[in-house]
């Protein structure tokens, strides 16, 4: 009896291990398009699972022979291999991108992901020709190569590659250059978000940090700028100050006359006559004992309120 116990519990577990399965074991893909399977693979990316993205991203290749996702599946394969570290992977898949030059609009595209490859590589690996990492120089190379690439008008590439151009060079150090190609930015590509990303830059053109490229991100970015106006307060939560008030702060003088404040009902307790003094409601002063001097504020004293 105790055989048979355990040789259930064993077949029993076996089972459970069977039917538990991965995601691919749970999902019907057969009901999936392909934009859809696009979505996961990039929700996989951004989620750090390159492996299940890269089976995904394989999935559409294979799957969905005439989807116009095939080069932006192989681009995220190429990178997701670089974020395994697997830059020989990577790097065969984009070289043979550019060999293959399928959709030529997409080269520049191909070119910056082996720029950017190169300037990862250069944390690992420096070789130094005076005071520059080769493989900077690498990265250079090919951000100059998608700008000039001619049969391709991929004008968010192309600002991409000279953003990128000038950042290498803050990097190693040639920060005048750098910020001449903050400038190009702007000057060629006036509404790409890269020239958004070069105009925060060149308020400290030595910060080699990347800079986030998400929505808010960027909301923010162009509200530090001034390129767009930040959102306007809740009307509810914002309380107006007196014109009197505003005047007396422009003028430097307010804290040295008085201090406004609010009940809690919103309603102030103090007004401002035309000379600028302090006046107290008529029905609050009859509240206050007039033989009490110690709680009447002296005539002309505004020290106190």
């Amino acid at each position: 009896m105790t055989r048979l116990k355990i040789l259930t519990s064993v077949l029993l577990l076996t089972l459970i291990m069977a039917c538990g399965g991965s995601r691919d074991d749970e999902t019907d893909y057969s009901q999936i398009t392909d934009v859809e399977l696009f979505a996961m693979a990039n929700q996989d990316m951004k989620n750090g699972n390159y492996e299940k993205a890269i089976d995904n991203y394989q999935r559409i290749l294979l799957d969905y022979p005439i989807s116009n996702l095939h080069i932006d599946c192989q681009l995220k394969i190429a990178q997701a291999y670089g974020e395994l570290d697997n830059f020989e992977e990577q790097m065969m898949r984009l070289h043979r991108l550019v060999k293959e030059n399928i959709v030529p609009e997409r080269v520049p595209e191909i070119y910056i992901q082996i720029g950017k490859f190169y300037e990862r590589a250069a944390l690992f690996n420096p070789g130094i020709i005076t005071s520059d990492s080769l493989d900077y120089v690498q990265a250079i190379d090919y951000y100059d190569k998608a700008l000039k690439y001619p049969d391709s008008d991929d004008r968010r590439s192309k600002s991409e590659a000279v953003y990128r151009r000038a950042l290498v060079e803050a990097k190693i150090g040639q920060i005048e250059d750098a910020v001449s190609r903050y400038k190009l930015v702007s000057s060629l590509f006036p509404n790409s978000d890269f020239s958004v990303l070069a105009q925060m830059k060149l308020k400290d053109p030595a910060d080699i940090s990347e800079l986030s490229t998400s929505d808010s991100a960027m909301t923010s970015y162009k509200q530090t700028l001034g390129l767009v106006e930040a959102p306007e307060a809740d009307e509810e939560t914002v309380e107006e100050v007196p014109q009197e008030v505003q005047q007396k702060e422009s003028e430097g003088n307010l804290n040295d006359t008085f201090k406004y404040e609010e009940n809690p009902e919103g309603t102030t307790d103090e007004s401002i006559n035309d000379d600028g003094a302090i006046e107290t409601p008529d029905e609050e002063s009859t509240d206050v004992p007039q033989e009490d001097n110690t709680l009447t504020p002296a005539e002309n004293d505004t020290t106190g309120m």
